[in-house]
């Protein structure tokens, strides 16, 4: 019998390995990023947060105006939302503008705040 190479099987199998490890890391990362998003919203102040408030509840009230209520929503999902308002990720001129005045701390804190209503 003649010899068989190994080596390409053993560079698919390092090569998987090292896929698998840039994954388990990512989804560390993921993880990670999360709880300290977490976390931030945790310590974040609900009073400032409802004093801020005033201007979003113009719009974001429960009557049917066909602008989204955001009682009662989570907080990461609004921390997402905002902060991708404020790159211009998502595409609405009002909130790009409203978005874009907010800092991380005030971003947080209205999402605590929002979060702790009920729908």
């Amino acid at each position: 019998m003649g010899k068989i190479n190994l080596r390409p099987h053993i560079a698919r199998l390092v090569r998987l390995r090292v896929l698998a490890i840039a994954m388990m890391f990512g989804v560390i990362s993921n993880a990670v990023a999360q709880a300290d998003l977490a976390n931030k919203i945790a310590k974040a102040d609900i009073g400032y947060g409802e004093y801020l408030a005033g201007e979003c509840v113009t719009c974001h009230r429960k009557s049917g105006t066909g602008i989204p209520q955001i009682n009662g929503i989570e907080a990461e999902t609004f921390v997402t939302i905002m902060k991708a308002y404020r790159s211009k990720e998502l595409d609405n001129k009002v909130m790009q503008m409203v978005a874009g005045r907010l800092d991380n701390e005030q971003i947080l804190s209205l999402a605590a705040y929002f979060s702790s209503l009920p729908e």
